[in-house]
Parts: C-alpha cells; sequence; structure tokens
C-alpha cells in the first residue's frame, strides 16, 4: 500500500510545527535542541526544492553558532558543543554551508571537546550521548591530521579502562553502578543509546578510518564476543533476546526482556553488528545482525516491543527507520515489509489534537509534547522522509550510528 499522501501531510504539518519551536527554544543540542530541526530541513528540501527550507536551515545553524559562544555547553554529543559542530560538519558536506565560513571556529572547539572527551574518559565516563564517547563523531569528520591524534588517544583510553571477563572485553555503565539501587556492583550496560554496543559501533568507524587497527581490532572482536555470550537461552519469538543489563558474572540486572527501540533492545545491537559486519567484512557478524533482524521482523510488536509512541528514541519511526536501513543493506524482503509495518504504525499515533503534528513523546508515567530529533517530531520527520525518498542516503542517521 502507498502511504505517500499521508507522509506528505505529516511532513507538512511536523515542518509548520518546527518553525514555532525553533523561534522559542533556547536549547541548542543537537539530538535534544533545536539545531537538530536543521537536519529535517536539510534533507526535506532534497524532497521538495523549496528555497525556504534552505533559508530555515541557515537561521537554526545561525542561532546555533550565536548558542555556541553565548552558552555555557559541554562537550557532549547529545546536547553540547561537538554535536552541534558535527552538524555544521554534515550541513557543510551537504552544500548548505560554506567550508571557509566556518572552518575558523573549529580550532577553538577541538580543543574544548577533545578536554571533555579526555576528562570524561579518564573518569570511565563512556556514555555516548551524554559522557565522553559522542566525541568521536565530531572528530571523524575533522581533517585526518586533526582527528587522528585524538581519537588515538580515545582509543587508547578505553583500552585502559576495558574490563576483561571470561566472556570477552565490556566497558562499565558509571551511572548505573553508582545509583542507590545498585551501588557496589559493576554493571554493563547492552543498549545502543549508553552501552556497550554504541563502543563498538563507534570503533568500527575510527578502524574504517585507518586509525589504531590493531587495538580496535582486538577491542572490537573481543566486545562483540562479550555482547554475543549475553544471547538469552530462551530468547526470542517475542521475547527479547538479549537483556538490557548485566552484572560482571553476566546475570541479568534490572529487566530480563527488553523493549524494542533504538535506545535499549535488540534492534541496537543488530544494528551494530551489521556495522562491524560490514567495516571489518565479517560475515558471521552480519549472519548475527540477520539472524536477530529476521526475529524481532517475525515476532516483535507493539505490546512486547513496549512501544508507546511514535519517537526515534524508543518508539516507531526509529524501528521503522532502523528496519529500513537493515532491509537495504540486507536485500532481505521480510525486513522490509516489517519496516512498512511499522512505518504504518508512525502514521496511526499522530492523534494527540494538543501533540506537534499530532505527536506526543511517552516518558513514564506521561506523554509530553516534544520537537527535537531524540524524541519529538523532527525525528520522526527525518524517518518518514526516509520512506519517501528512499534513493537519497540519510546521513543524517550516522549521528545515531544508524549507518
Amino acid at each position: 500500500m502507498d502511504y505517500k499522501d499521508d507522509i506528505t501531510a505529516a511532513l507538512e504539518n511536523i515542518s509548520r510545527e518546527l518553525d514555532h519551536f525553533i523561534a522559542n527554544d533556547n536549547n541548542a543540542g543537537l539530538l535534544g535542541g533545536f539545531t537538530g530541526c536543521a537536519l529535517f530541513y536539510a534533507y526535506y528540501y532534497q524532497h521538495t526544492s523549496r528555497e525556504e527550507h534552505v533559508d530555515k536551515v541557515l537561521s537554526i545553524m545561525e542561532k546555533s553558532l550565536q548558542a555556541l559562544s553565548e552558552q555555557p555547553l559541554n562537550g557532549s554529543f547529545c546536547g553540547g558543543v561537538s554535536g552541534v559542530a558535527w552538524c555544521v560538519q554534515h550541513l557543510t558536506q551537504m552544500g548548505f554551508i560554506e567550508e571557509d565560513e566556518v572552518e575558523d571556529a573549529f580550532g577553538e572547539i577541538d580543543q574544548m571537546v577533545a578536554a571533555f572527551m579526555e576528562e570524561s574518559l579518564l573518569a570511565g565516563k563512556n556514555d555516548f550521548l551524554h559522557e565522553g564517547l559522542g566525541t568521536a563523531l565530531y572528530f571523524l569528520e575533522r581533517p585526518l591530521p586533526v582527528g587522528k591524534p585524538v581519537l588515538e588517544r580515545l582509543v587508547a583510553g578505553l583500552d585502559q579502562s576495558a574490563h576483561h571477563l571470561p566472556s570477552g572485553i565490556t566497558w562499565k555503565d558509571m551511572f548505573s553502578s553508582a545509583s542507590e539501587r545498585y551501588q557496589g556492583r559493576d554493571l554493563y550496560n547492552l543498549g545502543l543509546a549508553h552501552g556497550v554496543p554504541a563502543i563498538i559501533a563507534l570503533l568500527g568507524r575510527i578502524y574504517e578510518k585507518g586509525i589504531a587497527r590493531d587495538t580496535v581490532l582486538r577491542l572490537m572482536d573481543g566486545s562483540i564476543s562479550w555482547v554475543l555470550s549475553h544471547k538469552k537461552p530462551q530468547g526470542g519469538g517475542g521475547e527479547s533476546l538479549f537483556p538490557v543489563m548485566v552484572d560482571t558474572t553476566g546475570v541479568s540486572v534490572g529487566d530480563t526482556h527488553s523493549r524494542l527501540g533504538w535506545c535499549y533492545g535488540d534492534l541496537g545491537i543488530a544494528t551494530m553488528l551489521l556495522g562491524a559486519g560490514k567495516r571489518l567484512r565479517r560475515a558471521d557478524y552480519s549472519e548475527a545482525a540477520h539472524s536477530i533482524l529476521q526475529d524481532i521482523a517475525r515476532h516483535r510488536n507493539t505490546k512486547n516491543g513496549a512501544v508507546h509512541d511514535a519517537c526515534i528514541c524508543h518508539g516507531s519511526a526509529g524501528i521503522a527507520h532502523m528496519l529500513q536501513q537493515a532491509a537495504m543493506a540486507t536485500g532481505d524482503p521480510a525486513l522490509n515489509k516489517a519496516a512498512g509495518a511499522w512505518l504504518q504504525t508512525t502514521l496511526r499515533m499522530n492523534t494527540w489534537k494538543d501533540g506537534p503534528a499530532g505527536y506526543k513523546f511517552y516518558h513514564h508515567p506521561d506523554y509530553h509534547n516534544s520537537h527535537n530529533v531524540l524524541e519529538g517530531i523532527a525525528g520522526i520527520g527525518l524517518s518518514l522522509l526516509g520512506f519517501l525518498q528512499p534513493e537519497i542516503k540519510p546521513g543524517w542517521n550516522n549521528s545515531l550510528l544508524i549507518s
């Protein structure tokens, strides 16, 4: 069934709602603030060819660059300097920004983000969204003489902080381990947003750049072995194949059954394995990814996936986009069919009369209005655009480790 008209109408509503948000929001974050809306308008322009969308991209980035000089932002990727600066580089590569107009600003940003990265990694803070790890995406886009030494230090830091267990190599989830509930236990996170799969996904990108390959390969092989060792014997068929978090002995901590989404669950692990298989030319990693994806396509749904909204982070739009990208990578029509089903779910969720473009973001126990990429309508719009123009490579999804 063709949903072109429904997608087009949803995109027009999202575009209109984002105009109001951008004018009034003061959070400059790439994934959690207004900067990410520039990505929506840049890719929307590729569909519409309307110059007003170029103007919006430039207006947003002007506001973002002003925020870099005026707001006390840290170096993190989701809400800090490295994410905003990554977006500037991405839009420059797309041709929306002239390189000579912004290059002078990067020298100071390089120093600030590198210092944040090293301070975070030294403390063992490896969270992709909010701590030191996500800065790697920024330096991967910088010229090699600038990015290489910083990324070499990042790899060395991960090597030093790695935990070597009988099941392989892993990294401690500092946030969960320090919580009052679990204090005194070393915990390890299996989610793409905050856990070991994100570390592996970024190491794969560093390997692809030809940086510190021997160390990266050793860390990737050891940590992928660790992840795969935690596949549940009784998982599948509607039950998640992997837990949310485990301790040193491999025992599941918290929920044994994981939600389905970008942030946590089997889909993020499969996406990581698919990328590792491609970058390392490892058929076994690609096959492991495909097996997980086939189980998701056959058995997961809104109920057993705990899917309550349409957002990219843990909602149907993120699932639809990731399955679509996996279908294109594997050529598997079953994954493409599943992606279409999750697209239909996304289009059916815009029922909130008081929500932007009819959508709301679920954060237990309530629903909230959200406009950003990670939790709101900008991310939903980017996902929908991928179904309207599948021939255009969605480079934006690298910001979420999806490519």
